[in-house]
């Protein structure tokens, strides 16, 4: 019985002892596993401490193992926050799986691990604990970020290039605006000046900060009415560009025709504030007037010929009717007959000439209401001699009255180069021909669509259509450009059609084009009606007016003509004091005045042209002694409204055109004398 309890006893020890051993053995396994690893391995307790750590800890931390078990898992954290989020997502899940953090190696560079690590249960499922592995990943994390920086550093040195490429740009760009010569103007969303650059101040004479917080409105000439700003803001505030001529004025209160450009820059809620371009079209606008002026120069000498054949029959038919007067002398009917014609033929004559100097003055009349038709019919009597013989030329105008408020000069320029386009066009081609209409025109809604700035209810329409080679859309668009042409050098400045466009928006007009090649170009101009034409001086009936005996002062250096006047006066029962220049007319006066009261002269007529005083002169002594005296000024130039101007100091005073036409003159007279009793 004892032998077989001991037999079991030594089995028992035996099977302990083979138990230890391949414990021993296991552990020495495990040990050598652990040492044999890259990884880390680790455990901790419930509280975080460190229970077990492998080896390797060594390799990549540097730190030996008694050096970390039994101290907190934070201990070689970087960021010791990082426990936090790491055991919460061990909480969630259970595990957690290649979770990247930073430890701080023994020395204090930073190293990189990938962790995966599991909760540790007893049997009654509660944690006593975490392990896990942890990996060496700093090689990988720092390639990582060597790439990433390399990366960055590229995308860095490029966005510096395309900054400093900007930048340059800016600069150039900011250069190019303080440089210009051309004012560059920014104003918020209200219109209140943010910036202006060097060219503003030179053209304007304001400083920057005279601007800066103000409106344009300290530029208003006083030229455009409510209406046209109204119109400009609507074109603006709808987000379109507004283009156009304005007049402005100077901090020296010297206004300046200006062209401006105005463009509503937005952003995607809209718009955000507005920039503008002004350019000073002073010295633009002398270019075009010495244009004009040489243009028309070279116009009258084409027509000198067919106008010096036209004068030279009207000088005939003159000569003719004053030798067949003297022929039928004793025939009264008939010889009042012929000088009735030869006083039209006389009028004709001034009219022709009148025509000729208002055509060639270099300066711009003022506008005046005058009829469209009358006016295109006195233009094309004038420039019919500049279209040569084998180009058939057509007139078609309405018979409606056509009331335009109107610069006479711009508008037969404008005729003249209209025709001159269309001569031109056609060259030598046999069957050329040129059709002018006028009629009153109604604007639909298409033409309401494509002029939004017009808004005139009746308009007169001028059409020129030729029949010549015609322009394709290249040209088309670029026709009314200053200085573009496509004659051959020394044959065109490009300037006609850019003038032709100039003058019709002068005048509130709108212009189109349409052309085909090989068909042929029309122009159409539209010109705004007017309420009523001027009056013609048109006498009421065939009587003349006669005087009642009173006394009239005049003066003429033209001995001849002085003589007719006196002569005509006397027939139209008026005394009269006559005299051959300015001082001599004066002392008559100065005479009559002193000696005279019971015959006072009545009224003055006084030639403009005289020597020793002229007769603007002459006026203005007499109207210091007598400012009631009405005077009678009389003149054979064109060049009116300079005189007009210079009348305006004189009170019951008119102008009277030479050669006279009695009715007129006699109506003039009695009017005068009607204003103004004795002085």
């Amino acid at each position: 019985m004892a032998t077989d309890l001991q037999q079991t006893i030594n089995d028992q020890v035996a099977l302990l002892d083979q138990k230890k051993q391949q414990i021993k053995d296991n552990q020495a396994r495990y040990y050598r596993l652990l040492n044999a690893i890259h990884e880390v391995y680790y455990s901790t307790d419930a509280a975080g401490n460190m229970t077990e750590i492998s080896p390797s800890i060594g390799t990549i931390a540097g730190y030996d193992c008694q050096e970390i078990v039994g101290r907190s898992a934070t201990f070689f954290y970087k960021h010791p926050e990082d426990r936090q989020t790491f055991l919460h997502m061990l909480q969630q899940q259970g595990f957690v799986t290649d979770y990247e953090l930073e430890l701080l190696h023994q020395d204090g560079h930073t190293i990189h691990v990938s962790a995966n690590a599991h909760m540790q249960f007893d049997d009654q499922k509660n944690v006593i604990g975490v392990e896990g592995m942890l990996r060496d990943i700093t090689e990988r994390v720092e390639l990582q970020l060597k790439q990433l920086n390399d990366h960055l550093e590229q995308r860095v040195a490029e966005r510096t290039a395309e900054l400093e490429a900007q930048t340059r740009q800016l600069q150039q760009l900011l250069q190019a605006i303080e440089q210009s010569a051309e004012a560059f103007i920014i104003t918020d969303r209200s219109g209140k000046v943010e910036y202006v650059n060097p060219a503003f101040e030179t053209i304007n004479g304001y400083s920057s900060d005279e601007v800066k917080g103000r409106t344009l409105s300290l530029l208003n000439s006083g030229k455009h009415d409510s209406d046209f700003f109204h119109a400009i803001w609507s074109t603006l505030r709808s987000g379109q560009v507004w283009e156009g001529t304005i007049t402005n004025r100077r901090k020296n209160g010297s206004e300046y025709p200006a062209l401006m450009t105005i463009v509503p820059i937005q952003d995607g809620g809209g718009i955000e504030f507005y920039a503008a371009i002004q350019q000073d079209m002073s010295e633009y606008e002398k270019l075009e007037a010495q244009f004009r002026q040489a243009q028309k120069m070279e116009a009258l000498g084409t027509m000198v010929g067919g106008i010096a054949h036209d004068f030279n029959n009207m000088l005939a038919g003159l000569l003719m009717h004053i030798y067949l007067v003297k022929k039928h002398i004793h025939n009264p009917d008939l010889a009042l007959e012929k000088l009735e014609m030869a006083e039209q033929l006389g009028y004709q004559a001034a009219k022709m000439l009148k025509d000729m100097l208002i055509f060639s003055r270099d300066e711009e009349g003022e506008k005046e209401t005058l009829n469209l038709n009358e006016m295109l019919q006195d233009s094309m009597r004038m420039l019919r001699v500049s279209i040569p013989e084998h180009i058939g030329l057509s007139l078609d105008v309405c018979d409606q009255d056509l009331p335009v408020l109107c610069d006479v000069t711009q508008f037969h320029q404008v005729m003249m180069n209209l025709l001159n386009n269309a001569r031109d066009a056609m060259g030598k081609q046999p069957d050329g021909n040129i059709h002018i209409t006028l009629e009153h025109f109604v604007p639909g809604q298409d033409f309401a669509d494509n002029h939004p700035d017009v808004h005139d209810e009746c308009m007169a329409k001028l059409t020129v259509r030729d029949n010549g080679g015609g322009m394709p859309e290249t040209v088309l668009a670029k026709v009314f450009d200053p200085f573009f042409t496509t004659k051959a050098a020394g044959y065109g400045t490009g300037l006609g059609l850019s003038m032709v466009f100039g003058c019709t928006q002068n005048h509130g007009g709108v212009i189109e084009v349409e052309s085909e090649p090989g068909i042929g170009t029309c122009f159409h101009i539209y010109l705004p009606l007017v309420e009523q034409a001027a009056p013609i001086d048109r006498p009421a009936s065939d009587s003349v007016a006669q005087g009642d005996g009173e006394l009239i002062l005049v003066a003429d250096d033209n001995e001849m003509i002085c003589k007719l006047l006196v002569e005509t006066l006397a027939a139209l029962n008026y005394r009269t004091l006559s005299a051959t220049d300015g001082v001599e007319a004066l002392r008559l006066f100065d005479e009559n005045r002193a000696h005279n009261s019971n015959d006072p002269i009545r009224l003055a007529i006084l030639d403009m042209v005289m020597p020793k005083l002229s007769g603007h002169e002459v006026g203005r002594r007499i109207h210091q002694s007598a400012p009631a005296l009405p005077l009678m000024f009389a003149t054979g130039h064109a060049e009116e409204e300079p005189i007009r101007q210079d009348m305006e100091i004189f009170d019951h005073s008119c102008l009277i055109e030479k050669p006279f036409k009695l009715k007129v003159l006699a109506a003039g007279i009695r009017a005068r004398l009607h204003e103004q009793q004795a002085y």
